[in-house]
């Protein structure tokens, strides 16, 4: 899947609940063979990669709609530039970003929920919940990320 052949799937964006619930993290899980990566989605990582499409865009000869929509491009999908990054680089990328290494990790589960808010607009959403020795992981995605995540994790993933 990648350049240096070290990552198996990326899955992105995941996010993370914080404080009861009202705010979220957002995160992508790059899986390499040895270990799950989650790396922080930043104000000033999205900007650069925002900043990056645009140049790109402007090098190519792009006007500025396609600049602008090179950026919007740029924004949807911003977990494919890891698949140039070594392990190293994106845990250097920032400091909030961990990882937790594969033979910890004794569960992967995906349960979809639906849910009604009193104006009757349904939100869907899929919880992951990554159960390793050292800690247990509980993100909610937007998509169905059951497939990637047994592309990554095999039979642990229910």
């Amino acid at each position: 899947m990648s350049g240096n052949g070290n990552i198996i799937a990326i899955v992105g964006p995941l996010n993370k609940p914080k404080l009861m619930g009202l705010a979220n993290d957002s995160f992508t899980l790059v899986v390499t063979k040895e270990q799950s990566i989650l790396a922080k989605l930043t104000s000033d990582i999205m900007k650069s990669v925002v900043e990056e499409a645009r140049q790109k865009a402007k090098q190519e000869g792009k006007g500025f709609f396609g600049q602008w929509g090179s950026q919007i491009t740029g924004g949807m999908n911003y977990t494919q530039r890891y698949l140039s990054m070594t392990p190293e680089e994106i845990l250097k990328e920032s400091p909030a970003n961990f990882s937790i290494p594969n033979s910890s990790i004794s569960s992967v589960e995906v349960k979809y929920r639906e849910n009604n808010d009193d104006d009757g607009m349904g939100r869907s959403e899929w919880k992951v919940t990554i159960e390793a020795y050292s800690h247990k992981l509980g993100l909610r995605c937007n998509s169905d990320p059951k497939d990637e995540l047994k592309k990554a994790y095999g039979e642990i993933v229910k």
